[in-house]
Parts: C-alpha cells; sequence; structure tokens
C-alpha cells in the first residue's frame, strides 16, 4: 500500500511541475498571439490505415510522414487542385507579403496533426476522439480544444484511453513529427516565434512523458519495464532509433524535475551488465558509443559516479572487471581467449603475413576503443569535483587490489587482466598528458610529499629506495595538511599503473614465452618418439596427450599474438614514454639540492644526504624506467630510435654516481642494463640509441666512466646467495658500455686522467678486473677440457656404453656446453677490456699490488693455449662455445706488448715460478706466426720481451743463492716470499708483507684469517721484524762478499 501511495505521490509531484512548466510556456504563447482571425490551417491525413488501439503504430511502419506547411486550403490525399487555385497561381506575379494567421486554429490543427489525437469529434481517419478528455474539460468549464494547455491531460488521456502498447515508441515518433514540423517553419513567417513555442513546448512535453515512460511504467498500464536501453541502442540511422536530441531533452528534463537518478541508474546499471558477456568480437561498439553519449551531460555523470555498482563494497581484484558499473568498458581488450581463439586459431599452420594483419587490426581498434575510454573518463573527472573524486578512488582501488599482478608467481584468478590494466594505463597516460610536454613547464606542479598528504594509493608494502619499513612507517606517520593536486594525482595513479599494468603485462608476456617453449620442447620428444610407440599398448594414450600438448600450444600462442597486439601498439607506448620520461627528469630533480633540473643542468656529484623525499618512494619509481627501457630493447627497439634520451641518460648518470641514494644492487644493476641494451649496435643505429648521447653529452663525458668503474666495483658484494655469477653479467654490460665509448677520445683521457688522481680506486677496480679474467678464463679453459674429454669418449665408446650411461653423459656434455659459452663469452669481453685498459693506462696495471697476479694469470693461460696441454682444448665446432683461440692468444699477446717496456712487469713475469716458462713463447710466436695473427713486428717485440724476462730471471735466481735458508718468520705466509715491508694485522696478529695484504684487500676487505673486517689504514708496521729482515739481507751479502774476497785472494 505504501508503494503504491509513495509512485501516486511522484506522479502527482511530476504532473504537477510539467503543468506549471506548460503553463508558463502557454503564457508566453497567449500574451504575443494576435486578435484578427485568420484562414484555418491545412490539414493532412495518412496515407495508409491506422489501427485504433495504437494511432502511431502506421508511422512507425510507413516511416515519418509529411510535415505540416501551414497552407490555407484543407488538403487530402486524394484532392486535387480546384481551376481557381491554378487561375490563382498563373495570375501571380508578385509574392503576397505575410499575414498573420490565427494561432489558436494553426496551434489546435498542428497538435492534432502531430500527436494524432483531437478533443472534437471528426471523421478524419487516423486521429482519435479524447471523448473522456473533453467531457472532463467541459465539466470543468474549460473549452474542449486541443492546445499547450491541454496537452498534458490529453497526452495521458489518449494513451491509456486508447490502449497504446507502446507509448515510448508513440512518443519518439510524436518527437519526430515535431521535428519535421520545425523544419518546414520559414524564418520569414510573422508568427514563426509563436509557432515555434507551441512546438517546443509539444517537445518538453513529449520528452517528459517519455521519462516517465521509463521510470514509472505503471502510470500508463503497462505490465513490465519499457527496454530502453535496447532502443537506445538502436543505430541512429534506424526509423526506430532515439533521436539524440530527443535523449538530451530527457536528461535535462529529468534533471529539472530531479528524477535523473531513476531515469537514467538503471540505463547505466543495465548497459553495463549487457555488455559484461561481450568481447571485441561481439557487438560491443554500440554500448560503448551510447556511454560516450550520455557522459557528456554532467548529471549522467553525477549518477554514474554515486550508484553503488561504481564501486562496489568489499570489491575484488577479478570482480572489477565485472561487478563495476565501468569494468565491462574497461576490459574491452584484444588480451582475451575468445578473441585470441577467433583471429589466432591455429597461428602455427598460418602465414605470418596473415597474423601481422590480424594484429595490425586488433591493434587499430585497440586504438579506438582506449581514445573512446578515455574520452569517457575525461568526461568523468571535468563533471563535478565529487565525480573526479571517485574516479581517482576507482583507479586507487584497482592498484590498491593488483599489488600481486607483480609478483614473481600469479595465481590466476587472483588479480585483474592485462587488457584491464592496459587500458588503464592508457586512459591515465592521457590524463597526463597536459603536463607531459618537451619542456617540463608542469614538472614543478607535481607534490613530492604526495603520500604524506593522502593514503589513496597503498604503499606500506613496497619495498622503498632507501629506507627500511620502520624508517618508512615513522616518516609517513608526519602527515601533512592539504590536498594533492590533480596533476599530482594522476601523476603518481599513473606511476603505480605502470609498475602493477604495464610492467605486469611484459611480466606475464615474458613467462607466457617460456610456457610456450617448454610446452613446444615436450610436444617435439613426443613427436619425434611417436614411431617408438605407434604401435604399443600406450599408442591411444600417448596420442591424446599429444593432441592435447598441441592444442595447448596453438591456444598459448594465439593468446601470445593478442598480448601482443595490446602490448607492442605504437602510439599507447609512445605515451607510455613520453610519461616516464617525465618520470625520470622529477626524480633527479628530485634529488637536485636546487630543484630546477632540466631547467638547469643537475651537478654532480651531489653534495649532502638523499632527501627524505626520494628514499621513501617505492623502488617501483625506478623500477618502471627500467622494465619499460628494456622491453622495448629486447623487443621493439624502433620505438625508441625516433625519441630523445638525454633525460634517460641525466637519470642513469646521476643514480649510477650517487649510487647510495638507492640501496638495492639490482635496481642500479637495471640501470647499467639499460645503458648496455641502449649502446647494442642496430640497423643505420651504430651506437644504439643512446649512444649518440653518450658521446655528446658533458655531464656524460665528465662522469660516466667512474660511475661504471665504481658500480664494477659495488657490485662485487650484493648480499644475495647468486652474487658471484650475478656480477658477471652486470660486468659483462659494463665493458660492452666501454667498448661502444672508447673510440671517443674524450673518455679515454677521462680514464687516464681517473688512473692518476684516483689512484686506489683505480687500482681496485683493476684488481676485481684481474679477478674476473683469471676465474672466467679458467672456468671457460676448464669446461672446454671436459666438453673434449664427453666427446670424445661419446664418439669413441658410443657402442660400448648403455643407454644409462650415454644418456648421463650426454646430460653433462649439455652442461658443459652451456657453462663454458656462458663462460667464454664473458671472457672473451673481459679479456677485451684488459687489452683496451693496459694499452690506454698501463702504468696502472704494474703497481705492486697489482703485477704479480697479473703476471700469473697471463702465463698460466697463455700455457694453457699453447702449451703441451692445449691438445686438451680441442673440440667440435669451438665457435658454438664463443671460443676463438687463435683471437684470444692475440689479446693475450697484446696484453704482454702494451707493458713489455717496464721493468716491474718484467720481473714480475720472471718471478712466476709457475707457469713462466722460455719455450711457451717460443711457441706461442710460432702459432702467430703460422696463422698470420700478428705482424712479425709484434712477434719480435714478443721475443725481445721474453728474453728480457730470462735475463731478470736469470738475475732473480742468482739474488736466491745468495740468501741460502730464509727463515719461516721472515717469509709471507700467504705468497712465501721475502717480506719487504712487514705489517701487523690488528685482529688477528699475523705479519705478512703490506704488498700481499695490499692486494687481498682489493677484492676482499676481511683479514685472511680470521674474516674479521679490515682496512688497509688499520695495519700496523711491524717495524722490528722489518729491521731483522734487513739484518738477515745485510748478513747475508756480507758473507758472500767475504766468501768472494777470499776466493780472489786466493
Amino acid at each position: 500500500m505504501s508503494e503504491e501511495i509513495d509512485t501516486e505521490a511522484i506522479r502527482r509531484k511530476r504532473l504537477a511541475k510539467l503543468q506549471g512548466d506548460r503553463s508558463t510556456a502557454d503564457r508566453s504563447s497567449t500574451s504575443s498571439r494576435g486578435s484578427s482571425p485568420s484562414q484555418p490551417g491545412g490539414t493532412m491525413s495518412p496515407s495508409g490505415s491506422i489501427p485504433q488501439g495504437n494511432p502511431f503504430g502506421a508511422l512507425a511502419a510507413n516511416g515519418t510522414t509529411k510535415g505540416i506547411t501551414g497552407s490555407t486550403e484543407k488538403l487530402s490525399t486524394n484532392s486535387k487542385p480546384s481551376s481557381n487555385d491554378n487561375n490563382t497561381i498563373k495570375k501571380t506575379s508578385t509574392p503576397t507579403p505575410p499575414k498573420h494567421i490565427d494561432m489558436k486554429v494553426w496551434e489546435e490543427s498542428t497538435l492534432e496533426k502531430i500527436f494524432k489525437f483531437t478533443l472534437k469529434e471528426t471523421s478524419e481517419p487516423g486521429i482519435a476522439f479524447l471523448k473522456d478528455v473533453a467531457s472532463e474539460l467541459q465539466d470543468s468549464g474549460s473549452e474542449a480544444r486541443l492546445s499547450t494547455e491541454t496537452l498534458d491531460q490529453a497526452i495521458v488521456g489518449h494513451i491509456v484511453e486508447n490502449h497504446v502498447n507502446n507509448p515510448l515508441e508513440y512518443l519518439i515518433n510524436v518527437w519526430n513529427q515535431t521535428s519535421s514540423v520545425r523544419r518546414s517553419l520559414r524564418s520569414t513567417d510573422l508568427d514563426n516565434s509563436k509557432k515555434m513555442s507551441i512546438i517546443n513546448q509539444a517537445r518538453r512535453l513529449c520528452s517528459s512523458y517519455a521519462v516517465l515512460c521509463v521510470t514509472m511504467p505503471d502510470m500508463f498500464g503497462l505490465d513490465k519495464a519499457v527496454d530502453f536501453v535496447g532502443l537506445l541502442l538502436i543505430r541512429q540511422d534506424s526509423p526506430n532509433a532515439i533521436p539524440v536530441e530527443f535523449l538530451d531533452l530527457m536528461i535535462v528534463r529529468a534533471t529539472e524535475d530531479e528524477t535523473i537518478t531513476d531515469f537514467i541508474g538503471p540505463v547505466l546499471e543495465q548497459l553495463s551488465f549487457r555488455l559484461k558477456s561481450m568481447t571485441m568480437v561481439d557487438n560491443y561498439l554500440p554500448y560503448l558509443q551510447l556511454l560516450q553519449s550520455l557522459v557528456v551531460h554532467k548529471p549522467v555523470v553525477n549518477v554514474l559516479t554515486s550508484l553503488p555498482s561504481f564501486i562496489p563494497e568489499n570489491i575484488t581484484a577479478p570482480l572489477l572487471e565485472s561487478a563495476t558499473i565501468l569494468g565491462p568498458f574497461l576490459r574491452l581488450s584484444p588480451v582475451d581467449s575468445k578473441v585470441a581463439n577467433t583471429y589466432f586459431a591455429n597461428s602455427r599452420d598460418r602465414p605470418q603475413s596473415d597474423i601481422d594483419s590480424a594484429i595490425s587490426g586488433l591493434r587499430a581498434e585497440l586504438s579506438n576503443v582506449q581514445e573512446s575510454l578515455s574520452i569517457i573518463v575525461d568526461k568523468i573527472v571535468r563533471a563535478s569535483a565529487e565525480s573526479r573524486e571517485r574516479m581517482l578512488q576507482y583507479f586507487a582501488i584497482t592498484m590498491n587490489l593488483n599489488h600481486r599482478r607483480h609478483a614473481i608467481q600469479v595465481e590466476p584468478g587472483t588479480v585483474s587482466s592485462d587488457g584491464f590494466m592496459l587500458n588503464i594505463t592508457a586512459i591515465l597516460n592521457k590524463l597526463c598528458e597536459p603536463f607531459v610536454d618537451a619542456t617540463f613547464s608542469k614538472i614543478d606542479k607535481i607534490d613530492p610529499l604526495y603520500y604524506r598528504k593522502t593514503n589513496r594509493i597503498d604503499i606500506r608494502e613496497e619495498v622503498k629506495l632507501d629506507v627500511d619499513q620502520q624508517t618508512f612507517e615513522q616518516y609517513n606517520a608526519q602527515r601533512l595538511e592539504g590536498v594533492p593536486n590533480f596533476i599530482s594525482e594522476v601523476f603518481y595513479l599513473n606511476v603505480a599503473c605502470h609498475h602493477y599494468g604495464l610492467c605486469g603485462a611484459f611480466n606475464n608476456r615474458g613467462r607466457l614465452t617460456n610456457d610456450i617453449k617448454d610446452m613446444e620442447k615436450h610436444m617435439h620428444q613426443l613427436e619425434a618418439e611417436q614411431p617408438k610407440w605407434a604401435n604399443s599398448p600406450q599408442a591411444v594414450l600417448l596420442n591424446t596427450t599429444l593432441t592435447r600438448v598441441r592444442n595447448q600450444v596453438n591456444q598459448a600462442q594465439a593468446f601470445q599474438h593478442a598480448l601482443t597486439s595490446a602490448l607492442h601498439n605504437q602510439a599507447f607506448l609512445t605515451r607510455s614514454y613520453a610519461f616516464l620520461t617525465t618520470l625520470a627528469t622529477w626524480l633527479v630533480r628530485l634529488v637536485d639540492p636546487q630543484h630546477q633540473h632540466p631547467q638547469k643542468m643537475i651537478k654532480l656529484p651531489i653534495d649532502g644526504d638523499c632527501p627524505d623525499t626520494f628514499k621513501n618512494l617505492p623502488e617501483y619509481f625506478v623500477e618502471n624506467l627500467t622494465a619499460f627501457l628494456i622491453y622495448m630493447s629486447r623487443n621493439i627497439p624502433q620505438i625508441l630510435f625516433g625519441s630523445q634520451h638525454l633525460e634517460f641518460v641525466v637519470f642513469a648518470l646521476t643514480f649510477l654516481r650517487m649510487s647510495s641514494y638507492i640501496k638495492n644492487p639490482y635496481l642500479k644493476a637495471k640501470i647499467v642494463e639499460v645503458l648496455f641494451y641502449g649502446t647494442v649496435k642496430q640497423p643505420m643505429k651504430r651506437y644504439g640509441f643512446i649512444g649518440d648521447t653518450l658521446n655528446s653529452l658533458p655531464l656524460s663525458h665528465e662522469h660516466l666512466f667512474h660511475t661504471l668503474m665504481q658500480f664494477y666495483i659495488e657490485i662485487e658484494q650484493t648480499g644475495a646467495s647468486s652474487q658471484f655469477y650475478d656480477k658477471f653479467n652486470i660486468r659483462y654490460y659494463i665493458s660492452q658500455i666501454i667498448k661502444c665509448i672508447w673510440d671517443n677520445p674524450i673518455y679515454r683521457d677521462k680514464l687516464e686522467q681517473e688512473s692518476k688522481t684516483r689512484v686506489d680506486f683505480f687500482v681496485r677496480f683493476v684488481a676485481l678486473l684481474l679477478n674476473d679474467v683469471t676465474y672466467l678464463l679458467d672456468e671457460s679453459l676448464s669446461k672446454l677440457a671436459e666438453i673434449h674429454k664427453l666427446q670424445g669418449e661419446l664418439a669413441g665408446k658410443g657402442g660400448e656404453l648403455s643407454q644409462q650411461e650415454r644418456t648421463e653423459r650426454e646430460a653433462s656434455l649439455a652442461t658443459s656446453e652451456r657453462q663454458a659459452t656462458s663462460y667464454m663469452s664473458l671472457a672473451n669481453e673481459t679479456v677485451s677490456i684488459l687489452k683496451l685498459f693496459t694499452k690506454a693506462v698501463p702504468l696502472a696495471f704494474v703497481t705492486p699490488e697489482i703485477v704479480d697476479r697479473l703476471a700469473a694469470m697471463l702465463d698460466y693461460n697463455l700455457d694453457a693455449l699453447v702449451g703441451p696441454k692445449c691438445t686438451g682444448l680441442k673440440v667440435k665446432d669451438p665457435q658454438k662455445y664463443q671460443f676463438n683461440p687463435k683471437a684470444l692468444l692475440s689479446d693475450i699477446t697484446d696484453v704482454y706488448l702494451n707493458l713489455s717496456n717496464h721493468d716491474i712487469f718484467v720481473q714480475a713475469i720472471a718471478r712466476d715460478g709457475r707457469s713462466y716458462r722460455r719455450e711457451i713463447f717460443t711457441r706461442a710466436g710460432s702459432i702467430l706466426t703460422k696463422y698470420a695473427v700478428k705482424s712479425s713486428k709484434d712477434i719480435d717485440s714478443l721475443q725481445a720481451f721474453a728474453d728480457k724476462v730470462e735475463q731478470a730471471k736469470t738475475q732473480n735466481e742468482q739474488g736466491e743463492e745468495e740468501l741460502g735458508d730464509i727463515p719461516d718468520e721472515f717469509l709471507d705466509p700467504l705468497m712465501y716470499t721475502l717480506m719487504e715491508d712487514p705489517v701487523i694485522l690488528p685482529s688477528s696478529r699475523v705479519s705478512l708483507d703490506r704488498a700481499t695484504i695490499k692486494s687481498h684487500l682489493l677484492s676482499d676487505s676481511t683479514d685472511p684469517f680470521n674474516r674479521m673486517p679490515l682496512k688497509l689504514e688499520d695495519v700496523i708496521p711491524n717495524n722490528e721484524l722489518k729491521q731483522q729482515i734487513e739484518d738477515f739481507k745485510r748478513s747475508k751479502r756480507s758473507v758472500l762478499s767475504n766468501a768472494n774476497s777470499m776466493e780472489i785472494d786466493g
């Protein structure tokens, strides 16, 4: 009962509102009417019969009717012009001046023709007589005449009295008739404004009752709600479509009546619900276009964002796409299994051109979808402060619920899809465009204190750049007043979205690629073994398995193509690159003490501590940049060729030079990896996409070499269990960057300067370089020897080996081959750098703490390459393992020659009792001559160097004979050589030579006897022991001198 009372109250309220609007319009119309009568307006009867139950049904069937012309003669469909009319027309030579007509007559006649009903008895076909309405008017003392004053009552009476089956369709057709009449009105008509006022009032009433049809169908005796959404989805060129102007006025009227929520809310929810089950292979476009046309109206936006389904309570990440009102729109993407299987089914058996065409088509379609979505969101954020807040809240909740998208292992069904997240990334990129400009003119609008002003984006569980969790909580607890501006809101949201959305999609594609490789490997194994089990009892089962695996491969490859079509969208990636360029610039500006970058280039190194605003940022602020550039470089580098990379280079230099600002060594390693990929040679790009910038930027000239060497040293200790192997990959990247810039004389001069001004720093770098060369060459040659042995066993004893033994040896061979290839590649590059550096700065390699280790390493590997055991390195297809013995021998020879003029190096080679032999150099010279690897001049120089070493060795042997047996306490406990400058280690109290401990500390900052931390400045000179050693040597020389004198005297 209460529902009926409420419904009746709402109806009366709406009718009262309509009556008020009508009365106002009628008073305006009546006050402007003329008093002189005019001839009656013309009429027109429809060309077909009209069922009385639905007086407008025939109009819908026959299309639009002709407009009312306002002529002075009554016409019918079968009437003919009279002869008098013709004569009048023939005799008229000048136009008749316009005359005023009786507006009451025109009003009644026109409204009758438009609405197809009258309040007077009539026999005219297609015009319904509203007897009950006419009686009600007469009983109330009013004239039973159709006018704007009686029109609203007549409309309801007609719909109810004549049982109009589809009131909304009737009102739409009436609206179309009013449009025809409006078009027929001439601007020269003296009564144009009065007529237009009547038509407009009819249109207002028509739209108001249309709203009532949608919101209160029971008012018109309808058993079920009108399928308004279905009508809205009809194409505009269809005769049954709701005109755009009609819908616009309905929204205006509903807003004025304060019924906009009841009217448009269900429409929006039904639109979203119907789209939920659709993908890009379905007819989704009308839904997207309709929403785009609706959000043009601010009241609609306010309704949309205020609906409970805009952000439902307790929503989860996967349900964002289906349970929120915008979700079905935001999930429209090629990244869908149905789309993938439609466009890329059996892609392995189709030509690549076919696949490329499908990808291109989907990519273009996705661009249109994302453009429409961006327009929709733009309208939402511009409609009102409330709608903007709700939209930002929606995006933030999406980020907060999808933290696991960037996890190492992502459980399907617990996070939002790639398509959904990529679309939001595209939308946020568009929202950021106004402040992502080439000059960074609005970069100062980004609030660095954002996280202390709002908790919108949850970063509590994210690893921070340079603080632990407790420090961050203390920092974040100091809340600040104020509300972040819109630029800051979308900036921080987009940074988060690139992390969880775009970079998450990069990771997913990488995992999918690996899964496909594993499945293909399994499939190929089954196919290879199929002849063996084709006739076995397991054939049926294995055939079923093979079919299943093939289907899995096809489906996975189809989905990979679909994901690629969304990810490798050039327009989308270009916008992301522009945004990330702004991010890189902002991060540099944040640590710039002057906060003036890029308008004024930052100066390095930076004095002072790292700002708290930077230290407390999540790591993904830096990770976004590195992940994006690495992915682009590996997969679609051409996108990077046409862009400017200055800000990325400045970013890399800043945070590698100020290495302490980022605590995670692997995050810094990613910056180095970006520089590496940026210098990889590409078609038409000799120095990669950032090589030219590195070679031309003064900031790079000043700091690049130091930053690379600094990180080469720093990466020695990462704290991870895999640090020993990780460092070689990172140092490989560094070696490639150095080779890229080596041709630039500015960098070579800078290297020499570094070796002279930062001696200890440079020596430490050289020591680590030697450690790497030593280890990598040793491992490489050892693995090659294993390969030589295993290949021989498999070839020579192949028939004698059991299946198990063969399988074991093949597995061992595969492991050794993989390791040899990796080690050999790294060794080649490290030796290449050693060759370059020993030529450019030879003095750095002949310091006491370096030279003996260098000499021992060179002699050992020269012996391995040309000595008696070199035959153990002969393997099948050595290039497969990156092993080129002639090139390696040439590089090692160059290192000898680069240092051959330094006596301390000659002495070091002579002291190497483990590997040095004169015949090894002779053998090396013969091989270099035989294969013309070196010029005769170089070979002669190598032999001359060997001669000098022989002389030095002879002298050293004579000196050792002079000393005789040396007491153990005088010998270095690590090198077993006579100490020259003994020192005491403070914790272990062991004495050893200063050069020895200095060399040790270059690669290990601990006491070698108890592993306690140790610094060179902490050692204690052992002056007493030093004096004893000097006395010992003096006494030995004295004894020898006396003996020689006695021999002479004798």
